[in-house]
């Protein structure tokens, strides 16, 4: 069982959905302002076992972009959970929101990385439904558009 989706996977889907064509999918105009749940996925090239990295908390306009680029050094970056939002304002209020929310699970690691937290996949479905229902009461001027939550695909 694979958690999350990953890069090609995305892009199919954002194709499939939307109706783009791949070199369009981070064009102007093609935005999805996202915060987004995430973890890296490695493979030990010496015993050949997956390990995964802290969840990762973040924002952008551009899933496959962000995903990209940490692949790079041959990571699986793959989203697990997705709340889209209409503007890259609400990305930032909702960012605060989530930082101030969960402080207490927020990581210190060695390279000063920013946007980890201690959540287990298994908590993450309750971690966004909590953050949703903040966003929906104190943040009406930052609408919802699509939630997506992608733990447990094949």
């Amino acid at each position: 069982m694979t958690f999350g989706i990953g890069y090609q996977e995305y892009r199919k889907k954002r194709v499939m959905n939307e109706n783009l064509r791949y070199g369009d999918i981070e064009k102007t105009g093609n935005e999805r302002y996202i915060i987004y749940f995430g973890r890296a996925h490695v493979i030990d090239h010496l015993s050949n076992t997956e390990h995964t990295g802290p969840l990762k908390i973040g924002r952008g306009k551009f899933a496959t972009a962000l995903m990209r680029g940490r692949n790079q050094p041959g990571i699986d970056f793959r989203i697990y959970a997705e709340i889209v939002l209409e503007s890259n304002e609400a990305t930032y209020a909702v960012e605060n929101l989530i930082k101030s929310k969960l402080g207490d699970r927020n990581m210190t690691l060695s390279q000063n990385q920013q946007e980890c937290y201690n959540i287990t996949n298994q908590e993450l479905p309750q971690i966004v439904e909590s953050i949703l229902y903040d966003v929906k009461g104190t943040m009406k001027q930052y609408p919802i558009l699509e939630v997506n939550i992608f733990l447990n695909t094949t």
